[in-house]
């Protein structure tokens, strides 16, 4: 399959901080794919290279088996469209700055109408075609800036953040236009999440960002500290872990390794057990989400019948369990 970017030995430096450092990541043509970390794990940086608005201090990037130089060819811009983490629109109406953005891209004025009312339709923005731009609501806006960036119909659809700072029905007003971008042929869609529920619901596949590094370790149960041997110090609790790694400074938890049970289990080889308060139920692509505060919180996925079978409420008492081999250290 042909990918959509690869990237190569990239490294980025600020202040003499490392904050990016990728040997090679191929994303993936005609795909949605989430970038997930937590702030400041290096996700704007990385949109920022693949938009080409940022140049990686080492390394090379190649767009659709094209070698980048210095700057992008105008028909290689085209073929990008980015909507930044905090967009913003130019004076003058919505319909106004789509017509801008086309002409930047030097599309003939002829195909401007059509472009630019198939655009407005797809992201459910008609009745603000003509509404100046500084009076939209946030959730109007992302929409917008989205319009404006897929108007001339880009190959590759970057967002950085676009659900941060919005409410659950511009959330899902926006997820929507996500998919319908990403529907057509042909389309790419790369966006920045620190929400795995996001990325489930939109994205084909995910792509999990620590201090700036790729990793394959899950980042639903992600924990800061320092390794003591064979014990891990959250500050909050101690995880026994099945490597000891003097450097680690993270540890993360695949969900679907954790037992829970409403009373202590015994006699097992799970090293690994916590008392916790059931603070949240909530379903998850026919499986069940469960998060448990043992002074740390801890994510679980369990099966419909297990939930039914424990017979779990909020605020229930729950035991969380896993075995120190389920435990990635890095």
């Amino acid at each position: 399959m042909i990918p959509a970017y690869q990237l190569n030995d990239i490294q980025v430096r600020f202040d003499g901080r490392e904050v990016l450092n990728i040997p090679s990541l191929s994303l993936s043509l005609n795909q949605s794919t989430a970038l997930l970390g937590e702030n400041g794990a290096g996700k704007s940086t990385l949109m920022n290279c693949l938009a080409f608005v940022q140049a990686p201090d080492q390394g090379q990037i190649i767009l659709l088996q094209e070698t980048v130089g210095t700057r992008l060819t105008a028909a290689q811009r085209r073929r990008i469209g980015y909507v930044t983490q905090q967009p913003y629109m130019l004076n003058g109406t919505v319909r106004d700055n789509l017509k801008l953005a086309l002409r930047l891209q030097q599309i003939p004025r002829p195909q401007h109408h059509t472009l630019i009312e198939k655009t407005l339709a797809m992201v459910n923005l008609m009745p603000q075609a003509d509404q100046d731009a500084a009076t939209l609501s946030g959730g109007e806006l992302k929409r917008a800036a989205i319009a404006r960036a897929i108007v001339y119909e880009p190959d590759i659809l970057l967002l950085d953040e676009p659900f941060s700072h919005l409410d659950q029905r511009h959330i899902r007003q926006l997820e929507t236009s996500i998919r319908q971008f990403a529907s057509q042929d042909g389309k790419t869609v790369i966006f920045s999440t620190h929400d795995r529920l996001q990325a489930m619901a939109v994205a084909d596949n995910s792509i999990n960002l620590v201090n700036g590094r790729v990793t394959n370790a899950p980042l639903l149960n992600l924990y800061h500290g320092r390794s003591q041997q064979q014990l891990f110090n959250t500050g909050n609790l101690l995880i026994h872990i099945g490597e000891t790694d003097a450097d680690a400074r993270h540890i993360a938890i695949d969900p679907r390794q954790i037992i829970v049970s409403d009373q202590p289990l015994h006699h097992t080889s799970m090293l690994n057990s916590f008392a916790g308060r059931l603070t949240q139920i909530a379903e998850e692509g026919g499986q069940v989400r469960l998060m448990i505060d043992c002074g740390e919180p801890f994510y679980a996925v369990i099966t419909p019948t297990s939930l039914h079978n424990l017979a779990l409420q909020l605020g229930d008492t729950v035991w969380v369990n896993f075995k120190a081999s389920a435990v990635s250290v890095f």
